[in-house]
């Protein structure tokens, strides 16, 4: 299930689904600010995946 929710195309037709949705109710807010809003929550769920990857060193 994961690797299914991780993957790229399901991801942007997610996004695309979830927009769409928002257009149709009126409440959706300008492209431009949702692409930002998508870029700012893509970027920070990379850094949290990276920053898992790294190991806690004990002094």
């Amino acid at each position: 299930m994961k690797k299914r929710l991780t993957n790229p195309v399901f991801i942007a037709a997610f996004v695309g689904l979830a927009y769409q949705i928002l257009v149709k109710y009126g409440v959706a807010p300008d492209f431009g600010t949702w692409q930002i809003v998508v870029d700012l929550v893509s970027y920070a769920l990379i850094g949290s995946g990276v920053y898992s990857t790294f190991k806690e060193t004990n002094k």
